[in-house]
């Protein structure tokens, strides 16, 4: 059986948690910070083993889900990857670091890993990654979002969110790595498309909140010399986190399926 542990406690990491208990597909430990271990067993149901570091580990899992953001692939994707260990994540945003990814990319080879990037809450990334075998010529993503699917974020300190001045207002308007950097919890989104396409500071983003929608609306506009394909899904959230996509705690659950498909 493929030992599998997770990182994060979340509204995702609970989701991913018990619908793969759910499908007979049983996570054996947890990664968490110091200190966190009760908060752990309390919210996951489980006394599932729980470990601060890989380095506490007598045997290594054989795949590692990152379901709790940037800092956990910052902090655990490197050593896991050199020791020879799978590692799925959602936090995407966190390779917008060029000296991450490469460091990430090193790992790989030396321990004869993966690091798989779940697609999240975007779909059509099959399109995208068909289209830059030859010229891509735009990407272009465009995210609303409800007011308090924006609180905590950087959105708070350009806008009102509770007073708009119009139904919608756009604030950000750049390219994916600066998204990715500023927006760590609401934009990984952003960096799974340009790993995919075109890259960090070709890909077009635009953030908008929006008062008259109650769902997350993702847009992916696409055109090369294959043509052109706009797509666009309007996501719900997490009924617990209005921040954390499904669809996003779906697709890590779709990789595991994968994965496991092979063994």
């Amino acid at each position: 059986m493929m030992k599998i542990a997770i990182i994060g406690f979340g509204a995702i990491g609970k989701y991913v948690f018990d619908n793969l208990k759910k499908e007979k597909i049983f996570i054996t430990s947890l990664i968490c910070r110091p200190g966190r271990e009760e908060a752990a067993r309390e919210v996951l149901k489980s006394n599932l083993e729980i470990y601060n570091s890989i380095d506490q580990y007598r045997e290594y899992p054989d795949l590692i889900l990152d379901c709790a953001g940037h800092s956990s692939l910052i902090d655990y994707a490197t050593d896991a990857l050199c020791r020879g260990i799978n590692f799925i994540t959602l936090s995407s945003g966190a390779l917008a670091d060029d000296k991450l990814f490469n460091k990430i990319k090193k790992s790989e080879v030396k321990g004869k890993s993966k690091l798989i990037i779940a697609s999240g809450a975007i779909g059509s990334l099959d399109i995208l990654t068909s289209a830059k075998n030859d010229e891509i010529y735009e990407v272009c993503y465009t995210g609303r979002k409800p007011p308090h699917g924006w609180v905590g974020s950087r959105a708070e300190k350009i806008l009102d969110l509770k007073n708009l001045k119009s139904s919608s207002q756009i604030h950000f308007s750049g390219n994916a790595r600066q998204a990715s950097k500023l927006y760590p919890k609401n934009a990984n989104v952003t960096a799974t498309i340009a790993l995919s396409g075109i890259g960090f500071d070709k890909t077009k983003v635009t953030l908008i909140v929006d008062n008259s929608i109650t769902e997350n609306i993702h847009e992916l506009k696409i055109s090369g010399k294959f043509g052109s394909s706009n797509f666009q899904i309007f996501g719900k959230p997490l009924p617990n986190n209005p921040k954390s996509s499904s669809l996003a705690a779906m697709s890590m659950i779709s990789e595991v399926k994968k994965i496991l498909e092979l063994f």
